[in-house]
This record gives structure tokens, C-alpha cells and sequence, in this order.
């Protein structure tokens, strides 16, 4: 098999696609065995889906009769339709994946001719598949920019007036969407704390009433060239589920690859968020680069952000020595390891933007039950670094 790294012109390739793990030298890098990533390079498991989308795959392998699928036979299925610049093709040794690459395009082809609103086409969709990665049920599909009830199946670019986008989904058989009116809040307050936030919708559907959030795809320019995409565990060749860097390798890491401060100001800003927020969920799957055609390099903008309890009420991203109940001096002592100079600002902005989630909650539709439990939590991070 093999992949390729563009932005719609072969010319504009770059190889450099792995900068810690792949640097250009005149040598032969072996993947490591590690189940978590396929057994692949880091750079190539990104493209992978986690736990929902892999379950979607396994569903459509076993429509043509493969139960137990090679990481090769996954790329082959993500073929020209993943997340990012990268493509794949199967190589002329290896005709099961081409069959595959085949019936997935035509799976999706199919899928492609659904359009209409929001629910009845994410209904369709959670019966053929067609997801993204992730715990919950989510979709890449195309809303339209001037009425994002109208979805349609993704064509991976931005065109008639739609815009491509991920779709998460509420559990309609339990009419439960609390989760999707969150996490709109959650970016509504992470952009007043200065965080950058792709555009997103809240999108309420005309019959049933339950929300649905689409957010942005990061990867695709409005010229519908490619942004390169690799998340922070790839970039360090870690299985997220297995450890997630803290907070100092987080910082060191965007410092290393975009050699840009305001870059690492971005990361500190989130850590403080995270924490203030009670987002637990900020393992390092949760955070990517993006490399533009030039072979320069950003920190993507925040995704999956929402209130999260953690496992045991800890954060998968530590700081310093903590899991969780940051304190001022946690923060201080990061910002100086960094020469992050303006980090009080940082943080008052973050309460400042905290001490808004029950009446923006109220307002985007957020349960009684749940404005309560969320804000209790908020008050006592915001109590513990000396605010409020």
C-alpha cells in the first residue's frame, strides 16, 4: 500500500509528515508492534478511527466477508475519504484491499446521494455508517452554511453552499441530547477565554426537538485544499489509551514542532480550561497539528471539549503532579517553565468565561439537572485557584 501527502497538486507534497518520529534521513524506519496503533507508524494510525468508528468499519468488513481486518484492509478503506491530507492507495500485491478501496467507494457514492434535514439523514447514517472516530456516534457530513438543518453524506469539500463538518448525534431511542448542548456551550466559553474554536452549530431538530452538534472540519481550506493532520499521541508514537503526556510535555511538544510562542500560549490556555472546566476528557488524541503546504506547522484548533468526570474524577493530562484540583501555583509553575509572562490574564479569562455556563447553558437548552451538577463543580475549581 501506499500513501500519499497532498493539497490538491502533487508538487505541493512534503515528506516531512512526522517531524519526531519520520525525520528526512537516508534510512528505513520499522513501525513497533503496538496494537493501539495498528502495528503502523504513528503518522498512519491517526488516520485509524477509535472505538465508534472502528466498530463501524468492522460492520462494513463483515458485509464482504472479513472478520478479523488487517490495519492495511483499514486504510485501504479510508482510501481518499479520511480526515487530513493523507490518501491511500493499494499497491498492485495487494488485491483485497483494492476490492475493498472499490466497495467503499461505491458504499459511500451511495451514501453521498442523502440529503435532506438533520434527523432523518442521521438516522439513515447510524443504520449504513459512514462515522467518524470516538466513543459517541459521529458523522462527516455537509451542512449548509445559511440553514445547517439541511445536511447531506460529505463530499470532503465546500460546495453549493455546504461546508463539511462532524456531526455528533444524540441517542435518539433515549431522547437524550445533553451532551451535544454541552459541548456547544463548553466552545462558546472556551472562545471568550481565548481558545480558538472551529465555527460550530447547534442544530435542533424540527420534530423531535433533540440537539445536534456539528463543528467545523479543521483539515479543509476554503479552497478546499488540505491541511496535513497529526494528533499529539502520534506525533509521540503513544496508544492514548495506554498514557497521555502531561501538561510540560504537551507545551514542549508544540514549542518543538511550531517554534512559534504564541502556539505554546494557545496550549496553556487550554490546559487552564481543561482543568477550570472539569474537562477530563484531554488525553492526547484530543489535541493535533496541522502542517500546511509550505511543511509548516500549528497547533490545531480545540475539538472535543465538553464537563467530563474521568476516570476516578482524574484528568488524563496531568500537571506537574496532579490529576485534578489545580491550584494558582500549578498553573504559575508551568507558565514559568514556559515564559508564558501574561498566564494571570489567562486564567482570569477563563473564569471569567466559566462564571457564564449556567445562564449560556439556560440559554442553549442544557437540562435543569445538569446546569446544577456542572456548575457546583465549576464553582469549586474557580474557589481552589482563588477566584470568585
Amino acid at each position: 500500500m501506499s500513501s500519499t501527502l497532498c493539497n490538491g497538486n502533487s508538487s505541493d507534497c512534503r515528506d516531512h509528515f512526522s517531524p519526531l518520529q519520520l525525520p528526512l534521513e537516508s534510512k528505513t524506519y520499522i513501525a513497533q508492534k503496538n496494537n493501539g496503533l495498528y502495528d503502523l507508524h504513528s503518522v498512519l494510525a491517526d488516520s485509524l478511527p477509535d472505538t465508534w468508528g472502528r466498530k463501524v468499519q468492522d460492520a462494513e468488513f463483515q458485509k464482504i466477508g472479513i472478520f478479523e481486518a488487517t490495519a492495511l484492509e483499514r486504510l485501504a478503506f479510508i482510501g481518499q475519504n479520511g480526515i487530513g491530507a493523507l490518501r491511500y492507495k493499494p499497491a498492485q500485491h495487494f488485491p483485497k484491499g483494492e476490492e475493498l478501496v472499490h466497495l467503499s467507494e461505491l458504499r459511500k457514492a451511495a451514501q453521498r446521494i442523502i440529503e435532506g434535514d438533520v434527523e432523518d439523514v442521521s438516522e439513515q447514517l447510524l443504520k449504513s455508517g459512514g462515522s467518524a472516530g470516538g466513543a459517541r456516534p459521529k458523522f462527516l457530513v455537509d451542512v449548509k452554511e445559511d440553514d445547517p438543518q439541511e445536511i447531506r453524506y460529505t463530499q470532503g469539500k465546500s460546495s453549493e453552499g455546504f461546508v463539511p463538518v462532524l456531526l455528533k448525534v444524540p441517542d435518539i431511542g433515549q431522547e437524550m441530547d445533553h451532551y451535544q448542548r454541552i459541548e456547544y456551550t463548553y466552545c462558546q466559553l472556551a472562545e471568550m477565554a481565548g481558545i480558538t474554536i472551529p465555527d460550530n452549530y447547534l442544530i435542533v431538530g424540527d420534530s423531535s426537538g433533540l440537539a445536534f452538534f456539528a463543528i467545523k472540519r479543521f483539515d479543509i481550506l476554503p479552497d478546499n485544499n488540505r491541511f496535513h493532520v497529526h494528533t499529539l499521541s502520534g506525533m509521540l508514537n503513544i496508544d492514548y489509551r495506554e498514557r497521555t503526556p502531561d501538561g510540560s510535555t504537551f507545551l514542549r511538544t508544540i514549542d518543538d514542532v511550531t517554534r512559534d510562542r504564541r502556539q505554546v500560549v494557545e496550549g496553556f490556555r487550554r490546559i487552564v480550561f481543561n482543568y477550570i472546566g472539569s474537562n477530563k476528557d484531554d488525553h492526547s488524541k484530543n489535541f493535533s497539528f496541522l502542517m500546511n503546504r509550505r511543511g509548516e506547522w500549528t497547533l490545531a484548533p480545540a475539538y472535543d471539549i465538553g464537563f467530563s468526570k474521568g476516570e476516578n474524577d482524574l484528568h488524563q493530562m496531568r500537571l506537574g503532579d496532579k490529576s485534578r484540583n489545580a491550584e494558582t501555583k500549578d498553573f504559575r509553575r508551568l507558565a514559568e517553565d514556559f515564559d508564558v509572562t501574561r498566564w494571570e490574564a489567562s486564567v482570569e479569562m477563563t473564569v471569567a468565561a466559566f462564571e457564564k455556563w449556567p445562564l449560556l447553558a439556560k440559554n442553549n437548552g442544557v437540562p435543569k439537572k445538569y446546569i446544577e451538577i456542572i456548575d457546583q463543580k465549576l464553582r469549586e475549581n474557580i474557589r481552589r485557584v482563588g477566584r470568585g
